[in-house]
């Protein structure tokens, strides 16, 4: 751990002087380690050469600027440590593959990230996987004491933009150096005796707790320790980054050897000026001991209250139909009621997909007003199923399933019926982690021969 701490320390002085020329033995000095030993561990520890390090987080920087500032190209080179126009622009299209006047005209986007060595890659995962989302990274991330800031709206809408601008703002009003400051965000349950359908976003930055003392809406926390899968995402609109969160949890997660964990979710703010250039998004992950075994089931007719929508706001159509026969019937799930999830699997965005949910009837239980709903069965027979936590839409259980029958010799998809998620909604305050779902496809048993 000694040589984790030296390390990091001659990363945070490289940080602290990019913008001027850095001998490679005063680094070594800042980490109090010999220059051979320095280079041998640095490069064991990230993966990059010392002195290529310092050219890749250069080149970062200016592809910031360029981007989101209309600084002269020249004087973006001197603020980021180059000593003239022609050697920035050849190590910059060395790095990125354009020069600066084109990457600023570019839809691309150059990064490489500050390493934070607390923060390591802690497995590998199988080579099919890795190679179908070569950007998510598990890492292990060690506790750190931050200051923190508490956002309140009842509009879901801009409450996480906001409460980064209104921190940002006092951090920087105090005095910090915010291009080297991290933030963080995540949503939180309200505080007891709340008013009644508030939000609350907590933001973070890791600065020594005694700094806490600049303003009194801060107050002193610690950032989580545990595992976490990481992956990049837009700084907007809201549609993306929903977007990136759905393919962690319901695509990447249930094909993984890891099951949702139950420290915090995170996002991390990339950010430059005051502007939020991208996202890290954090989900929280505990190994799995064993993935859950794909069983046969006999299934009994369902008789349900059933919502459709279709086009690309179908989930959000439905979901607000069902909720609201919910509400206006008093029913919060449970009891005797199942809920059902089902939508058109494998068609993509656009006018033919689907979504549907739905939620059973009791027996001789009479609908006057539906609500725009449609009565009908959850037809019955032989389905293979898995019993997973909630994963989103599910996506991933859908697909594990889908290639098991691909490999089956016994069965075969029964193309009569549709497939279905049966939700058993969980107890506690933590609702989302304790949901069980069991995703079922129809299947028939194979003709001999």
């Amino acid at each position: 751990m000694e040589t984790v701490i030296a390390v990091q320390r001659a990363i945070d002085y490289m940080e602290e002087h990019l913008g001027e020329r850095i001998e490679p033995q005063r680094i070594a000095e800042a980490a109090y380690m010999s220059l051979p030993n320095l280079y041998r561990m640095f490069y064991a520890l990230t993966g990059h050469p010392l002195v290529e390090y310092v050219r890749k987080r250069r080149i970062h920087r200016a592809a910031v600027s360029l981007r989101h500032s209309d600084a002269p190209v020249l004087d973006i080179a001197f603020d980021c440590g180059f000593d003239s126009y022609r050697t920035f622009a050849a190590a910059f299209k060395r790095f990125t593959g354009l020069t600066p006047g084109a990457y600023r005209k570019a839809g691309t986007y150059y990064s490489f990230e500050r390493v934070n060595l607390p923060e390591k890659v802690s497995y590998a995962e199988d080579r099919a996987l890795s190679r179908q989302y070569p950007d998510v990274k598990v890492i292990r991330t060690l506790p750190e004491r931050a200051v923190a800031y508490r956002h309140a709206a009842f509009a879901r809408e801009g409450l996480e933009d906001e409460a980064f601008r209104l921190f940002y703002e006092l951090l920087a009003a105090a005095g910090f150096d915010m291009e080297k400051t991290r933030i963080f965000g995540s949503d939180v349950p309200p505080e007891p005796g709340s008013r009644p359908n508030l939000l609350e976003y907590v933001v973070m930055a890791p600065i020594e707790p005694h700094d806490a003392a600049i303003h009194p809406k801060l107050f002193t926390t610690a950032l989580p320790e545990g595992l976490y899968a990481v992956c990049t995402a837009p700084a907007g609109p809201a549609e993306a980054i929903v977007a990136e969160w759905n393919r962690l949890l319901a695509e990447w997660l249930p094909r993984s050897s890891f099951k949702l964990g139950g420290h915090m979710f995170m996002e991390q703010y990339c950010h430059h000026r005051g502007k939020t250039t991208r996202l890290k998004l954090f989900l929280p992950v505990v190994r799995k001991h064993e993935q859950e075994p794909i069983e046969i089931a006999q299934l009994a007719p369902v008789r349900m209250l059933a919502f459709r929508a279709a086009g690309d706001t179908a989930q959000s159509a439905a979901d607000e139909r069902l909720t609201g026969w919910l509400t206006d019937n008093g029913i919060t799930g449970g009891g005797d009621r199942s809920l059902f999830m089902c939508y058109s699997y494998g068609f993509g965005n656009g006018s033919d997909r689907w979504y549907e949910l739905g939620v059973s009837l009791l027996p001789d239980e009479e609908l006057s007003a539906p609500h725009g709903g449609q009565i009908k069965w959850m037809e019955g027979g032989l389905y293979a199923c898995v019993t997973t936590e909630a994963y989103g839409a599910m996506t991933g259980v859908l697909d594990r399933l889908h290639e098991w029958l691909g490999r089956s010799g016994e069965y075969r998809m029964d193309e009569a019926r549709s497939w279905l998620a049966k939700y058993e909604v969980g107890a506690g305050p933590d609702v989302e982690r304790s949901t069980r779902v069991t995703c079922c496809l129809p299947i028939s048993v194979r003709e001999p021969g």
